[in-house]
């Protein structure tokens, strides 16, 4: 009975150790067949680069030619890719799009020049450069980094402007906006404005039609109209209470479209020559789910980003009653931006999606999507919306 046991127990261990035996045994074979297939590939690493998201950091649209500069980034599922800045000129009108291949300058804020040859750009070491020669685009290419304003650097870009007349570069961030001569190579002005830590980013610039004055804010909150000549205020617009995200001149009427940043947003309408001083009372506001409003060029209507009941919708309002005239279907992200050309209205959201309305007829007339145009490039040639 003693023999009987003790060859049970060793039956026990040899099967036990017959059984792991065969399973390392094809754990093996497995990773062999793996170290051939890897021996035949001559070991080569082939990390995984598709592209995960796309999104807009900035865009700056220039109403008469219906181009578009943006900095586009993208992010890669390979961890050592991380994300990905680059310059992508755009032709709304014609539905072109190509890269200008900046990803060296890891650009942050960008402004496209009235004739859409030079866009103005802010990168990671927050010197101020002018890429020029970007039209026309069958021939685009970024030319040398040319340094074009002495000194001048700034951190944390929100937002670059043009003049009219392009002989102007105007810059803003948290604190400070910035105006410099192009043709002088000079910094013209430099004022501070109010920071709005809790409430957003305060970005109030624009220039008149004739790029004699300037809109900006103020370090009381509000905003002022200077002459950039005397750099001295002409007239002071909104009050202290308000904190304002948003401004932007609407020359036809002397009218002036006021977003101010809070919860929720507001959008006022002032009319801005109704007497020289301070300017305080508004034609109209609404609420807004967002501090973005385009106007249109013949001064019938004006667009706003709205959310309601889980969609986000773009509500065209009467201009000078701010009545609600029609909501557009909108977006399947939040919109990002409003622009308006002739009776085309233009609006981008998060998710790096364009889409182009024609306001006649209220009827959306293309959509483009960035992340299917990165994933999908055309080499050297202008890609189609």
């Amino acid at each position: 009975m003693r023999f009987q046991r003790t060859w049970m127990t060793w039956k026990h261990v040899t099967d036990f150790v017959a059984l792991w035996g065969l399973l390392l045994g094809g754990v093996l074979v497995l990773a062999g067949a793996e170290a051939i297939v890897i021996w035949g590939t001559g070991f080569r690493y082939q990390p995984v680069t598709e592209t995960r998201s796309v999104w807009f950091e900035d865009l700056s649209f220039n109403r008469s030619t219906g181009m578009a500069a943006v900095v586009v980034r993208s992010k890669l599922n390979a961890q050592t890719e991380g994300i990905k800045s680059d310059i992508v000129l755009m032709n709304l009108q014609t539905h072109e799009a190509i890269s200008l291949n900046t990803h060296h300058l890891q650009p942050y804020a960008v402004a496209l020049s009235p004739d859409a040859s030079t866009i103005a750009v802010v990168g990671a070491d927050a010197k101020v450069r002018l890429l020029t020669g970007v039209t026309p685009m069958a021939d685009a290419k970024m030319m040398a980094e040319i340094e074009t304003i002495e000194g001048a650097t700034f951190h944390d870009p929100i937002e670059l402007l043009f003049s009219p007349d392009g002989e102007k570069l105007a810059a803003v961030n948290d604190n400070d906006v910035w105006v410099w001569s192009l043709t002088e190579n000079r910094l013209l002005h430099q004022y501070s404005h109010h920071p709005v830590p809790r409430n957003g980013t305060q970005k109030a610039l624009a220039f008149s039609a004739d790029s004699q004055r300037i809109l900006s804010g103020n370090v009381d909150g509000g905003i002022s109209i200077r002459d950039l000549k005397s750099g001295k205020t002409l007239k002071r617009i909104a009050s202290s209470e308000r904190a304002i995200f948003d401004a932007a001149f609407y020359e036809q009427g002397r009218l002036l479209v006021v977003m101010n940043n809070g919860a929720p947003h507001e959008i006022l309408l002032y009319p801005v020559d109704s007497g020289p001083g301070n300017c305080d009372t508004y034609r109209w506001t609404c609420r807004a789910s967002a501090p973005i409003v385009a106007i249109d060029e013949r001064g019938d209507w004006a667009a706003i980003a709205s959310y309601r009941h889980g969609k986000h919708l773009i509500c065209i309002l009467d201009l000078q009653t701010g009545t609600e005239q029609c909501v557009l279907p909108g977006h399947t992200t939040p919109i990002m931006g409003l622009a308006t050309s002739d009776r085309t209205l233009y609006s981008w959201d998060s998710g790096g999606t364009i889409l182009e309305w024609d306001m006649d007829a209220k009827t959306r007339t293309r959509s483009f999507s960035m992340l299917e145009w990165v994933l999908n490039p055309i080499e050297n040639d202008p890609a189609t919306l």
